[in-house]
């Protein structure tokens, strides 16, 4: 397992309500799974207090493009390592 830093841009951050996570994990793949357990926590533990508030929407790696410290990742079942920045932005954007 690595320990890595995760940071979300864009879209992404806003239906996920993440920002910056850290955590361990072995392949790009994982960080999709952990990241969309840890956004269903923390929505159901602030659901009490917006009742109103819609569940986030889940990450894939096909909804995303990422870069792994600056440089371009196209391939999920890419292996981390200890101390790796992962940034995961919307493919598109607005103009």
């Amino acid at each position: 397992m690595a320990k890595v830093t995760v940071k979300l841009f864009g879209v992404l951050r806003i239906d996920s309500r993440l920002v910056v996570e850290q955590l361990e994990i072995e392949r790009v793949s994982d960080i999709f799974d952990t990241l969309n357990k840890r956004a269903a926590e923390a929505f159901e533990k602030t659901r009490d207090e917006n009742p109103a508030a819609k569940k986030p929407a889940a990450l894939s790696f096909r909804d995303a493009v990422v870069f792994i410290n600056g440089e371009r990742c196209p391939k999920k079942g890419k292996k981390l390592n200890d101390n790796d920045e992962v940034w995961l932005l919307s493919p598109a954007s607005g103009g």
